[in-house]
């Protein structure tokens, strides 16, 4: 039994439950190379959680790979993921490009408590963010997150499964599989994902919207909680490090925090370097970078994060 036949055997025993899903990243190649692409995968995200039965939470579309927030058995996790991997897979090889790799899989990792959902939930979301990171994320198209606290859905045009018909549908879907009548589906051609997606047993929002209290620590968790996103990323085997445009809030935060000053000139040079290095190590910044930002040379730098491996001195 090879190591993916194991990884299978084992997702398929969890019990029903919210995990984190996280497509095998492509690396350099694309899983989505068009519009028309992205597109098909929305349809596939629809048609997967139907078939499989799994609840979808809260869901964004990459380049090369995707998140799932899911309320679901291990099984019904690989059941939607055997339908998505044939759909994608089958749209590349029609549109001419080469099948994805044999050994393509993803990583489930449950959310035991709370808090765990939330951090993944917020960490998901913000893929959208990184992804066109001069918009928010409710101007990215291939994700649930443009209902996020925001009315935009009420200004999407749209026409109903029923309004469509039978016929218009397995046009549309290349399936013959009869969602509701009053699934939406948006000019582009997709299911909207507040057709399907997960809601409160109330049904006044969705389960996404439910774990935060309001629009504000909704944008906190998914612009400044950087340790959460440093976390999540080493759970789910990504890597993650602050952009150019998130470094300078970061270090401000730091400063308030941790030196209780507003400004790097307020450090002396023991703390700049103690900063260099968690900024480093904790946060994975770019020896460069650090140093242009701090005012020191990239040989230190350097040195003191290759000293603090060494030593494993603790971080403040």
């Amino acid at each position: 039994m090879t190591k993916l036949e194991r990884l299978r055997r084992e997702y398929k025993s969890w019990g029903r439950w919210y995990y984190h899903l996280v497509l095998d990243s492509l690396g350099e190649r694309n899983l989505f190379n068009d519009k028309d692409e992205y597109v098909n995968g929305m349809n596939v995200t629809a048609l997967a959680q139907y078939f499989s039965g799994a609840g979808v939470i809260q869901f964004d579309w990459m380049r090369n790979h995707g998140h799932f927030i899911m309320l679901a058995t291990g099984l019904q996790c690989c059941r939607f993921f055997g339908y998505s991997r044939f759909r994608l897979n089958d749209r590349l090889v029609r549109d001419g490009y080469p099948p994805l790799p044999d050994d393509w899989f993803f990583k489930l990792v449950r959310l035991d408590t709370l808090k765990e959902l939330v951090n993944a939930t917020s960490y998901s979301a913000r893929n959208s963010y990184e992804a066109i990171s001069n918009i928010l994320p409710g101007g990215y198209l291939w994700s649930s997150n443009y209902l996020m606290f925001s009315d935009i859905s009420e200004l999407i045009d749209y026409r109903t499964v029923d309004e469509i018909g039978t016929r218009g549908m397995i046009k549309l879907l290349g399936s013959n599989v009869k969602f509701p009548a009053d699934y939406k589906v948006c000019k582009l051609g997709f299911i909207l994902p507040e057709s399907y997606l997960l809601r409160t047993e109330d049904g006044t929002m969705t389960k996404a919207r439910s774990l935060y209290k309001d629009s504000k620590e909704y944008a906190f968790r998914l612009f400044r909680d950087y340790d959460t996103y440093r976390r999540e990323a080493s759970r789910v085997g990504e890597a993650w490090s602050p952009a150019e445009s998130d470094a300078g809030q970061l270090i401000r935060e730091i400063l308030d925090v941790n030196y209780g000053v507003k400004d790097l000139m307020s450090l002396d040079a023991e703390m700049r370097c103690d900063l260099a290095v968690t900024l480093g190590v904790r946060y994975g910044m770019k020896v460069d970078e650090i140093a242009s930002r701090l005012s020191l040379s990239s040989s230190m730098v350097s040195k003191l994060i290759y000293s603090y491996s060494k030593m494993n001195k603790p971080l403040r």
